[in-house]
């Protein structure tokens, strides 16, 4: 996991490191595991292959774009990757919460997303979603949206499987995050336990 402060925000993101010299950003399809030929095919701009001398690392996008990123070690470990740091995540030691529910809140300019998840000791995930915009000038006031999903979810490591009952399935890169409030952490939102 790679965490960076812009301004105010915490930015979070995934980096996953394969034994022959590819990092995949952001795994759309989970981690447990790495799923890299789909990753290649429906997320290539976010898959590279990359070459380290000391602490300089040579990445070459799947987009063509290449970086030259500063990263730094502890104990041999990766822990800071282009000016984020960067932590080995933990795993999910059970395959479904105890009947838990946890709220996010993401703001970005004037755009909010409150999500309320639910998830059950017997596999079941309920959301609640509310969207706001708000704006000055041409458009004055606050538009809102709303809406919810519920079906079935599992836990493998660090990918939580949701299968929606529209038959729809997500699978996201998740970890653990407790600074002793027992929060998670599902994609790039960091997640409350009520």
């Amino acid at each position: 996991m790679r965490t960076k402060f812009w301004g105010s925000q915490l930015e979070i993101s995934w980096l996953f490191f394969t034994s022959d010299g590819k990092v995949v950003r952001n795994p759309k399809f989970g981690v447990n595991p790495v799923l890299l030929s789909k990753e290649i095919a429906e997320n290539g701009k976010n898959v590279a292959t990359y070459t380290l001398s000391g602490n300089k690392m040579n990445v070459r996008w799947g987009d063509g774009r290449v970086q030259n990123v500063n990263v730094e070690f502890k104990n041999g470990v990766l822990s800071a990757f282009d000016g984020g740091l960067c932590s080995k995540p933990g795993s999910f030691p059970f395959r479904y919460f105890n009947d838990r529910t946890y709220s996010g809140l993401a703001v970005v300019g004037n755009v909010t997303r409150s999500v309320t998840m639910f998830l059950g000791k017997d596999g079941r995930f309920r959301t609640d979603r509310v969207g706001a915009v708000s704006g000055t000038g041409h458009f004055t006031g606050v538009a809102a949206a709303e809406g919810s999903d519920s079906g079935t979810y599992s836990i493998n490591g660090n990918t939580i499987v949701f299968r929606y009952a529209n038959g729809t399935e997500w699978r996201a890169v998740a970890q653990p995050y407790d600074l002793g409030k027992e929060e998670i952490i599902v994609n790039d939102q960091l997640f409350k336990r009520n």
